[in-house]
This record gives C-alpha cells, structure tokens and sequence, in this order.
C-alpha cells in the first residue's frame, strides 16, 4: 500500500518545487476538492495566488494580486499569461480532462497541468507530475470518501467516535450512557463496507441506533460475540477478533483507532492498516516496528482533537476528513 499523508504531500511538493520555478506562472489553479491543497502549497513557494477553477472560470478577481514582478499584475483571472493547473493525482486523466474542457473558450490564457501523483499509465495525461505512484494506494484527504470506505473496514470507537472513558467503560449503565450519547469523531462521507469492533454483540441495537442518528451508512456490522467485558479481556482477543475477519474478507484496507492492534491487525491479515492514533499505514512488513514514543505531531493533534470533543470545547463536524 502506498500512502502519503498531508505531511508527506507537504514533503514531497518542497522537493519539487524547483521544477516549477522560473516558468513564469501568474496564478495557481487547483481542481477542486483534492486538488485544492497543494495548489495552495504551490502558490505559497512560488508567490504567487491561487484559486479553484470555479473561480477561475468565472475570471474572478484574485484576492492579493501577487505574481507577475513586470508587465503589471494581474488583476482578474484571465490577465494571468501563464497558467498552472493542479490537481493531487491522475490517474485515468478523466478529471484532469474535464477541467480543461469546463474552461471557456475566450479564456486565452496559456495552462500547463501538474499532478503531485500519477498512476504510471497516467504519465501521458499531464504536462508535468511530481511523482508516479502505484496503486493500491492511499492518502490521507481522502480516507474517509467513498472510494476507500466502500473496500474498508473500519472500527468504531477512536475512529467514529471518542473512546469511552475509564468510568464510562463499566459495562453497565455508565457504558450504555456512553453508547447511546457517543461524542462523534471523524464521521464519514459514503458507504462504509464493513464496521468491525470490540463491543459486544449484547450491544448492537444501540450501536445500529447512534449510527443511524449520525446518518453512518454501512454495509455489515461485526461485533465480538462474547458475554462480558471480563470475558474479553480474560481472552484477549481485541486484535484476533479483527484481524482474523480482516484476513478472511474480501476487504482491502482497514482503518483502526490503537496503536499496538493496527499492528497486531497488519501481521495477522497481511493487509494495510492505517491508524488514526499516529497516522500511519502498518503492513505485514513493518508491524513490528511500532514507534516507541506517542508524542509525534499526529498523535499530539489526534489527542487533542479527542479531549476538545470530550470536554465540549469542539464540535464535531461530519465529513471532517473528506
């Protein structure tokens, strides 16, 4: 599995920027929604603006008129000369195609394209890429939308929701409070193909009943079929439990809340996992190799998104990851 995080995206763009330097671009444009981010990025390092091509086939006016040093700054879309049109990645070159096509014919400015990422087919669709990469593959923008989500496992508590405290996890009244009145984390936008958890099977209905309130939609929901909480932790079974149904599924990407059982959950299936704790895809390869510290930049910002919801300092919003 190939995947690239936003801090990788941000990496991988600083280590291109050379090749789009000294061109003579006025103005940025990215293909709206992925496209959106590193079109900024590219604009910040060249100095430049940059718009969505909604905008930009509007010719609407840019916003701090940077860019072109002589001949006078643009002032309109269409004064721009030179032209970069970017989106994340190409793959069939469809999209890429489509947003040329969406720009009016009076339109004379001169565009170049450029993808971050191509498929190695998708070279040809482009002007210039930064990089090619091979399916599967992932990134971290798009996990929660329907192309990935459609082929996905996915846990529920520390993914879909916080997970429930120490008090709260008592399997009793306090953990039913819990379960009917989860805050949401990050909530999803398409289909999920199959939800796979540690809760108990004795508490599906009100599962089914909180996902339904925050419109989670999912093909099947596997639960552990145990009597008590104290069964499952005598039997220790929380990554034998997923990783075994991720193993024998037809599924192909699995996205967990914990460290250590994205690792447990890669070895044991032989699939990407990817771990929203630290931001990370485990493989069969690497799942030993669990970082030892938890104070990197993506867990810092994980944890404290998690404590703002809990303490009521955040409100969730749905598609948070889109």
């Amino acid at each position: 599995m190939n995947y690239k995080s936003y801090g990788d995206l941000s990496e991988d763009i600083s280590a291109s920027l050379f090749r789009v330097h000294g061109k003579g671009y006025d103005l940025v444009v990215g293909i709206p929604r992925s496209g959106m981010i590193p079109a900024n990025m590219i604009a910040l390092g060249l100095h430049i603006d940059a718009m969505g091509l909604p905008d930009f086939i509007a010719n609407q006016a840019l916003k701090t008129r940077m860019g072109r040093k002589s001949g006078g700054q643009p002032i309109a879309a269409w004064d721009a000369k030179k032209i970069l049109l970017v989106d994340d990645s190409v793959t069939t070159g469809r999209t890429m195609q489509s947003a040329l096509e969406a720009i009016p014919a009076d339109c004379f400015c001169n565009i170049d394209t450029l993808a971050i990422y191509v498929e190695p087919e998708g070279e040809q669709h482009v002007d210039m890429f930064f990089y090619s990469l091979k399916s599967p593959r992932a990134f971290q923008w798009n996990l929660f939308t329907p192309s990935i989500l459609s082929q996905a496992c996915v846990d529920i508590d520390g993914v879909l929701c916080v997970d429930p405290t120490a008090q709260q996890n008592d399997d009793g009244e306090e953990y039913l409070e819990f379960l009917n009145n989860a805050k949401p984390l990050f909530l999803p936008y398409g289909q999920i193909g199959c939800l796979v958890t540690n809760r108990l099977e004795k508490y599906r209905s009100q599962t089914d009943m909180w996902l339904k309130q925050q419109s989670i939609a999912y093909k099947r929901l596997v639960m552990l079929d145990l009597p008590s909480k104290e069964e499952r932790q005598r039997r220790g079974v929380h990554s034998t439990h997923k990783g075994l149904f991720y193993k024998n599924s037809d599924y192909t990407f699995f996205i967990e809340s914990d460290i250590k059982q994205a690792s447990t959950i890669a070895r044991i299936s032989g699939k990407a996992v990817y771990c929203c704790e630290d931001n990370r895809v485990y493989t069969a390869t690497n799942s030993a190799s669990i970082k030892k510290g938890r104070n990197g930049y993506a867990n810092r910002l994980f944890l404290n998104i998690k404590q703002k919801i809990v303490s009521g300092f955040l409100h969730p919003v749905k598609g948070y990851l889109r």
